[in-house]
């Protein structure tokens, strides 16, 4: 299945749950997915982000996941994590808030996170894939992020925003256009939302130094591309970290 629609996507709201990304990869496993779900708490006791972290769950938060059935080749979602990344912010600036994407996904706003992306599979009993993907926007008034969202768009805006729905869609269009197109389309907008292009930053891989480079782009894979001295290196996972001047 590669051609979704926002009317076919079935809403899920519930007060409290550990993680709606693990209740939607449990539900794949046992039962396996023939239609879109989006799955929201207003609660999460054990929100999960990136690398194990921790995502806070609080009152200003939205925290959902959505769930898609892609088939069984796991070949066609390929760089799946950036697109998604891309879409949100394009959707953000088509909003009048200039977001920025950190590679890989990381939504900035003026260099605090605005919200944050975890993307992970699940395969079912009919041995076809499930696609989940979580976001955690942060709404907390207090936040860095929140007061810059809020230069931007007025807060009755913002709290108006049907931000689920918008998100769900980027992630529909996202996950069709890799799945149809592959990445052509992201390497061309690259440069348009990328935080940190042609800028030094501090890159962490596993089991490696820290060192610093510049910020190229990203190859057809997704992949990071960084200047490292003479050396153009394609990093296929990392961190990446802005370097500011003392």
């Amino acid at each position: 299945m590669s051609k979704y629609s926002l009317n076919s996507v079935s809403y899920e709201i519930v007060e409290q749950t550990g993680s709606t990304n693990t209740d939607l990869l449990e539900r794949i496993r046992k039962h396996g997915l023939k239609t879109i779900v989006a799955r929201q708490a207003l609660i999460q006791t054990q929100g999960r982000g990136t690398r194990g972290r921790v995502w806070d769950s609080h009152g200003d938060c939205l925290m959902f996941s959505v769930a898609l059935p892609i088939g069984n080749d796991l070949r066609r979602i390929k760089g799946v994590t950036l697109a998604i990344g891309a879409f949100i912010a394009l959707a953000l600036r088509e909003r009048s808030v200039p977001a920025r994407v950190k590679w890989p996904n990381d939504i900035l706003l003026f260099d605090q996170k605005l919200a944050g992306i975890l993307v992970e599979t699940a395969k079912g009993p009919n041995r076809d894939y499930g696609l989940v993907v979580g976001i955690g926007l942060n709404l907390k008034k207090r936040n860095s992020a929140y007061a810059a969202l809020s230069d931007s768009i007025r807060e009755s805006e913002i709290e108006k925003t049907n931000w689920m729905e918008v998100f769900t869609q980027c992630i529909i269009e996202a996950v069709s256009e890799v799945m149809n197109n592959g990445l052509g389309r992201i390497q061309l907008l690259w440069d348009t939302i990328a935080a940190y292009k042609n800028q030094r930053v501090r890159i962490t891989e596993e089991n490696q130094q820290p060192y610093e480079a510049v910020v190229v782009g990203i190859d057809e894979n997704g992949s990071l591309l960084v200047q490292c001295d003479s050396e153009t290196k394609t990093l296929v996972s990392g961190m990446v970290r802005i370097q500011y001047k003392k």
